[in-house]
């Protein structure tokens, strides 16, 4: 174990990597830590500062800076902005005499050298004679390497009482079958799951946890990254997320919070960037660049299965639609001076990104104008939600959904791959398995996707569209049971997690009658019932996670999404 965490330390950044480890790993050794990397702050070097003692010393003020990786001579005192020296020199110079708190001036010091990897040989002299010209009666220094790093992780985050062996195994089974990302997910899964399902007896415990699992996590992403396949990392981190998220909501409804109530909600919101950038890296690196390829990530699938192509295209589909709310859901918070700034800036630049490629994706692999699966009205919405929040979409959406219910139309009459409720994949390589009635009134026999897309047509006023819905409920689909999700009073318990049914629907959806009393009916239950507005993550303004449970479990998406859209259209 104490290897697999030097690897992964060598592979983090200095920047919401490295810098969210240190201060994670000295509280849970008991220090307190008084000081963390901010962004906009000058820290004169600094980039964490604790207090406390570590094994038998004395208690001292331990003052680190860090660097990512491996620590060489251009590292050191290049002229770079960033190199070690110059930080260390700050310290001494300005830090220690003007910003240390005043209660800790009489303390002993020790300025921390802290690196994921190792001292490179180039550099040792000059490091060492650095320390020896500097150390002071009260003023030490000391290296934080990779080796001391991963010793006190495995110590005091890892050890058998903290992280029991059958968690340390079920990581190591996780890493081991990253090339096989189902099973790989699996596992951790099970990790998740045996960190967290347990009543905390104390606010330490909750946090202890949520370290162990970002912990976790962090290692698990680094070796994806460096087998360079993502899918484990991308679909364990989703599904960790949500069960982290059950686990620590209530504390976002503690007025007065103290100083681990705090750390856990910290630590919360670092774990879904974690969740955010290796899903953001998977799209940028693996899906981005080829959707300006007509018909480049349809061939990139290597299926001769029509089947396998349109559930992984429709599955990306999704992701990117996702990803693009997550991204517009940080841009939200912040503030209009930050939104001006250059971060906010290439927020926005990335949000119309997502938007052009998942265009052109749609462009350009044509099967995503034909659903093979009822459900995939989950990615569908989640496209539609996600391109109407940005500005020029609606013409495409138009063209888009206009094409869809043609396709499927001309599909459902004449017996081809047309939607159907069947889940098992044996079913779905064989379907349509023949091309008589009674096996399409089986393979029909309700549907979510046909409401939701007439609900989008009635939004968008797109009269074409909501007329093939009713030809094909009138000439085609008699039989097919339209209907519509909703969360109900166990939602806020089973959202999250799963383990169980809930929700309720509203059945038999009269398409005869027009759009705006269709569109009336379906707002209608959204205004009787109060259960989405009480969803712990609605009511703690972290929306995303809501859509996040409904890709990664596959559940419609609640209607109440779309009730803000309406307000939006008709003012």
């Amino acid at each position: 174990m104490k290897l697999i965490i030097r690897e992964y330390l060598k592979t983090l950044n200095e920047r919401d990597e490295l810098d969210v480890l240190v201060p994670n790993l000295l509280s849970q050794m008991g220090l307190t830590v008084f000081s963390k990397p901010g962004r906009g702050n000058k820290q004169y070097g600094v980039d964490v500062a604790a207090y406390g003692k570590i094994g038998k010393e004395k208690p001292k003020v331990y003052l680190f800076s860090i660097k990512a990786g491996n620590l060489s001579n251009q590292d050191w005192n290049s002229g770079n902005k960033n190199d070690l020296r110059p930080s260390l020199d700050q310290i001494r110079e300005t830090y220690i005499r003007c910003h240390l708190p005043p209660k800790y001036k009489d303390k002993q010091i020790e300025i921390c050298l802290c690196f994921g990897g190792d001292l490179q040989e180039d550099v040792r002299v000059d490091v060492t004679s650095y320390e020896d010209k500097y150390q002071e009666e009260n003023i030490t220094f000391s290296e934080w390497n990779g080796e001391v790093l991963s010793s006190l992780i495995e110590k005091h985050f890892l050890r058998e009482q903290l992280l029991p062996n059958e968690c340390q195994s079920l990581l190591r089974k996780s890493l081991a079958m990253i090339d096989i990302p189902e099973s790989s997910q699996q596992y951790f899964s099970r990790l998740t799951h045996l960190l967290t399902n347990k009543e905390f007896k104390n606010d330490d415990e909750c946090l202890k946890a949520v370290r162990q699992l970002y912990l976790c996590l962090s290692i698990l992403i680094s070796w994806s990254k460096s087998e360079n396949n993502l899918e484990s990392a991308c679909l364990s981190s989703e599904q960790s997320l949500l069960i982290l998220w059950d686990k620590i909501k209530k504390y976002y409804n503690i007025k007065k919070k103290n100083k681990k109530v705090s750390g856990i909600l910290e630590l919360f919101r670092f774990y879904w960037m974690l969740t955010l950038n290796i899903n953001n890296t998977f799209l940028d690196t693996k899906i981005l660049p080829h959707v300006n390829k007509y018909y480049g990530l349809s061939k990139a699938i290597k299926s001769i299965c029509p089947i396998d192509i349109n559930l992984k295209l429709f599955d990306i589909l999704g992701r990117l639609a996702l990803y693009g709310f997550w991204n517009s859901f940080i841009f939200t918070k912040l503030s209009l001076e930050e939104r001006d700034g250059d971060f906010g800036q290439s927020l926005i630049q990335k949000l119309h990104y997502y938007r052009d490629a998942i265009i052109l994706f749609i462009s350009n692999n044509q099967i995503l104008y034909s659903p093979c699966l009822d459900e995939q009205a989950i990615d569908i919405s989640l496209a539609v939600l996600f391109l109407v929040s940005l500005p020029d979409t609606k013409q495409f959406i138009h063209t888009w959904l206009s094409g869809m219910t043609k396709s499927i139309g001309f599909q459902l009459g004449q017996h081809l791959i047309y939607p159907c409720i069947f889940k098992d994949y044996e079913k779905l390589i064989r379907h349509p398995k023949n091309m008589s009635d009674e096996y399409r009134k089986e393979a029909t026999a309700s549907s979510i996707l046909y409401p939701y897309i007439a609900l989008f047509a009635s939004l968008f006023d797109l009269k074409d569209v909501y007329k093939d819905i009713q030809d094909i409920k009138n000439l085609i689909i008699q039989h097919c049971n339209f209907q519509l999700w909703y969360p109900d009073s166990t939602s806020e318990d089973l959202f999250y997690t799963n383990e169980d049914l809930h929700g309720s629907s509203l059945s038999s959806l009269n398409i005869k009658q027009d759009p705006e009393q269709f569109l009336a009916d379906v707002l209608n239950v959204c205004d009787s019932e109060p259960y989405f507005k009480e969803l712990s993550a609605i009511k703690y303004g972290i929306n995303p996670i809501i859509l996040t449970a409904c890709r990664h479990y596959r559940l419609p998406i609640p209607i109440d999404y779309f009730k803000f859209l309406i307000k939006t259209e008709t003012n």
